[in-house]
Order: structure tokens, then C-alpha cells, then sequence
């Protein structure tokens, strides 16, 4: 996983796969992120080809640890098979879904 930052937005570029292995280490990455009240930070699924529900667990954990302090985390970018997962466990309600990082980035003003 890498950090970027873009016009005072966080962006965390996923892994290839997120699942029971990857999971907790994005958790741990955005628990400590989220200490900035008012975070503003997309998941960048990009890369992202495998989406089990270990990792929908931890995308929703995180977005918890976001939102206790005033933050916002929206998804980028996800392939068809992370995008298809989200849908079926209705992670989709959660979160808002961007087809580009530019749209999640910019939905934040």
C-alpha cells in the first residue's frame, strides 16, 4: 500500500488483493490516519483484484475509525470483481463509489 496526498485528500493506493492478510495492515494504516479530525481519504482500488468479506470487514472497520472523527472515506476506482463484492454485501450504502479518483477527490468540496 502507498500514501499519497492531493489538494489536502488522502489517498491510499490498495493492494492486489485485500483480504484476511492485507485487511488488518490498511485498518492499522488508516486508524493511525484518521487521528487528523476531519480526514478526508479514498481508497484507491485500482490494483485491487480480489475482495473477500475479511476484507470488506476491514474496509468497514476503517471507515468507522474515519468517521469517529469527523472524516469521510470514499472508494475509487474498484475492478469488477471488488466492485461486484461491494454490491452484493451492500458496502456500496457506505460508501460512496467514484469510477475515477479525480471524482472521488473532487467530492469532497
Amino acid at each position: 500500500m502507498k500514501i499519497e496526498q492531493k489538494d489536502g485528500v488522502t489517498i491510499i493506493i490498495a493492494d492486489k488483493r485485500l483480504d484476511a492478510l492485507v485487511g488488518p495492515k490498511l485498518k492499522d494504516l488508516v486508524t493511525e490516519l484518521a487521528q487528523e479530525p476531519g480526514l478526508k481519504l479514498v481508497i484507491d482500488m485500482e490494483q485491487t483484484r480480489f475482495l473477500d468479506s475479511s476484507g470488506c470487514k476491514w474496509l468497514a472497520s476503517s471507515a468507522k475509525h474515519v468517521a469517529k472523527n469527523s472524516g469521510v472515506m470514499k472508494i475509487a476506482r474498484p475492478a469488477k470483481q471488488p466492485l461486484e463484492i461491494l454490491q452484493m454485501v451492500h458496502l456500496d450504502r457506505l460508501f460512496e463509489i467514484h469510477e475515477s479518483l479525480d471524482s472521488a477527490s473532487g467530492s469532497f468540496t
